[in-house]
């Protein structure tokens, strides 16, 4: 029997089709004959968020993937690009509707921790001064600490905008 008050329980009934892997979550679809995926984990289990999108509402736009761990749930977007070309209204919309997904699922929402992560292509090493950075710090935050503060009322405990190799190295069960 599924329990209503866990969230894990209610994803792995409700949404089962929906399992997916990192890999298969971060494929870059814009060029239709080229297949590049940010990370190549097959390992870790996730729920395609595109997947449920598309039964819940076809017509919003979702993040790509939640990884959970415990009571930690990870809003992971993948963007195959520079950060400053990331479309910040577009990433709003997404999140707004993670909210409303998880709001509309489940009755203690605040038992939980949701973490969104927006991994974006690795920037490469002649990109490593201060200056350059502090303003891709500024651009690919999209203001979104602003945004979870004063719109979504400090939903998401933390948000992490970095490239895959901040990832990799900083999280080592990750085989991207």
């Amino acid at each position: 029997m599924i329990n209503k008050y866990n969230l894990k329980s209610i994803l792995d009934t409700n949404y089962l089709d929906c399992k997916s892997t990192l890999k298969l979550t971060s494929l870059d679809d814009r060029n239709t004959t080229i297949k590049y995926h940010l990370c190549n984990d097959e390992q870790l289990d996730v729920f395609d968020f595109d997947d449920i999108k598309d039964i819940v509402d076809k017509d919003s736009k979702s993040p790509d993937a939640i990884y959970i761990r415990d009571k930690n749930f990870y809003i992971v977007e993948f963007k195959n690009q520079d950060p400053c070309d990331i479309n910040c209204s577009d990433l709003r919309e997404k999140f707004t509707f993670a909210i409303d997904f998880f709001s509309d699922t489940v009755q203690n929402i605040r038992d939980y921790n949701f973490i969104i992560c927006v991994v974006y292509k690795n920037q490469g090493e002649h990109k490593n001064t201060q200056r350059y950075k502090q303003g891709i710090g500024k651009k690919a935050c999209c203001t979104l600490e602003d945004t979870n503060k004063n719109e979504y009322n400090s939903f998401y405990k933390h948000i992490v905008t970095k490239d895959v190799n901040f990832y990799k190295n900083n999280f080592k069960e990750l085989k991207c």
